[in-house]
Parts: structure tokens; sequence; C-alpha cells
């Protein structure tokens, strides 16, 4: 059986995985991080995004989508029309990627539109479906606009992190050493 793989944004971040959580985050101090207790993968990521399927238990990663009007959008372009207009259009036609690296299509209503897609993140392009995202964390309370893009923003909660956290966390870190 062939496999395809959806589109994939490639975005110069790390993803830290502690326990069953996973961030992504700016590759500052991601070499603190990097210890037996978290796993790094970075500094590229390559992430994609998927929605649950309302009709089979599994995840649809959209490729390509062509709207009541015949409008097709692919690629990047098919995730961010679906984010912004596919609510309004649940007829749509969606061509995707199960999890499994099978070819699907399905109408848009046929989609869980009520969240946001959810974001996937691999150490290699190869990498699908890779690892499920929680959130991302911006140290010091800024968050890089140039390194995370708009749609991942739009896809992840971001949690802030002042630097009182860091050293706390730091230190702690340092002692369990």
């Amino acid at each position: 059986m062939k496999q395809y793989s959806p589109p994939i944004e490639k975005i110069n971040c790390v993803l830290v995985r502690n326990k069953q959580r996973s961030f992504l985050m700016h590759e500052i101090q991601s070499e603190e991080l990097a210890s037996e207790q978290y796993k790094v993968v970075g500094p590229m990521t390559y992430v994609c995004y998927g929605l649950n399927s309302l009709k089979v238990q599994d995840i649809v990663f959209p490729m390509r989508v062509i709207s009541d009007y015949g409008s097709v959008y692919s690629g990047m372009s098919a995730i961010d029309w679906i984010i912004k207009k596919g609510l309004a259009h649940p007829r749509a036609d969606v061509d995707g990627v199960r999890s499994d690296g099978t070819i699907t299509t399905c109408m848009l209503r046929e989609l869980d539109l009520s969240a946001v897609p959810t974001v996937y993140v691999g150490a290699e392009s190869t990498d699908f479906p890779g690892k499920q995202v929680d959130a991302i964390v911006a140290l010091d309370g800024t968050i890089i606009h140039n390194i995370f893009s708009k749609r991942v923003r739009h896809c992840l909660p971001i949690v802030f992190i002042n630097d009182d956290v860091i050293r706390s966390a730091r230190n702690r870190v340092q002692a369990l050493s």
C-alpha cells in the first residue's frame, strides 16, 4: 500500500518532551533542558496539522480542499483555508492522509472543526505523524513571531514563563543532578 505524507512546515525551534507533555520552544537554553528527564528534538522541527475525523477514530491531515464553489487549495493553503473558512463550507471536499499514511477523501463536515487543528512535530520531514504538541513555551514573556508561524500560534496555546520561574527550574534541575 502506497504511503502519502501531508504538507509540512519547517520551523527552527525545539520540541521538548517531559513525561506526557510536549512543548515547542525557541532554541534558547535548550541545552540546559537536554537531560535524562527531558527529551529534546531540534533545532529544526517539521510540523504537520491534523483534524479529528467524526466518522472514523482517526486523524486526517488535509492535503487539498475543494470549496463548494470549485476553488482548490493545496498544501498549507488548505490548512489556512480550513482554519479561516471551514465552518462556513461544510460541503467542501477534503483530500487528506490518515495517521497510518493512507489517502482518504471526505467532506469537511466529517471533520471536527470545533477545535483548531492538532499540531504534530517530527525530527525529520519523514517522521509522520510525529509527536502531538501541547503548547508553545515562551521564555522571558516574549513570543518570537519570525520563529513560530501565525498558523502554529493559532493552533497552540502559548505559555509565558518569566525569569524567576526559569531560574527556579534551573536550580531544581541542577539539584537533581
